[in-house]
């Protein structure tokens, strides 16, 4: 029998958290152990000896958000999975949360199915995004122990690699910035992108984000 994943929600309506808790608990071995009215009571009462399995938590709330309590784990260094609800889909957002420690987001419209997923592929590989379960199914590669040999980094071309270490680094280049500091034109920059979601069947910059964060590819680039 699996182990039941302990699961705690941060949702500042309480009908919504309701509904959450009944849904999650039908979907598998999971169970909703606490419950947290915005991102400020999660922060407050978070106990670091008792860290969930997974927390699941809005992006929208008042006194603290979403994109505020993961500023606060990454500088507290509190390690716990964070699976995001909203209905924000901006990219530049959603790569930030996946930078701040985030393992995954979903739409606040998503199915039952697609929670399902979501849940089931976090405790699987440790991340989820739509476009990303592809590859991460089809190479079923580990996060640890990544060298020259990885097969993701034998795929990509020296400036390939180079393009995609201005694409995830933290001062968050556009693509504009990036053809500058090739020195190339932004034609052949497009390339680069339009190569590396070919080979790894990825359609976002999000996806490219993810793609290194996951692997921990950054310091091989």
């Amino acid at each position: 029998m699996d182990q039941v994943k302990k699961i705690c929600l941060v949702d500042d309506h309480v009908i919504v958290r309701h509904g959450l808790k009944a849904l999650i608990e039908k979907l598998g071995p999971y169970s909703v152990v606490e419950e947290y009215d915005d991102g400020a009571d999660f922060v407050e009462k978070l106990k670091l000896d008792q860290l969930p399995d997974l927390v699941l938590m809005d992006l929208s709330m008042p006194n603290m958000g979403g994109l505020e309590v993961m500023k606060h784990l990454q500088a507290e260094n509190i390690k716990v999975p964070v699976l995001i609800l909203t209905l924000n889909e901006n990219e530049d957002v959603i790569i930030q949360l996946f930078r701040l420690g985030a393992r995954g987001y979903l739409n606040k419209t998503a199915s039952s199915t697609s929670m399902k997923m979501a849940l089931e592929e976090i405790f699987r590989s440790g991340y989820f995004h739509n476009e990303f379960m592809q590859l991460s199914l089809e190479n079923n590669l580990s996060s640890e122990n990544l060298n020259e040999t990885n097969p993701i980094l034998n795929k990509m071309s020296t400036r390939e690699r180079d393009f995609l270490r201005l694409v995830c680094h933290e001062k968050e280049y556009t693509y504009d910035q990036i053809a500058d500091l090739m020195e190339v034109n932004r034609r052949t920059v497009d390339g680069y992108r339009e190569g590396l979601f070919e080979k790894f069947s990825i359609k976002s910059k999000t996806g490219l984000v993810l793609l290194v964060l996951k692997h921990k590819l950054y310091e091989h680039l």
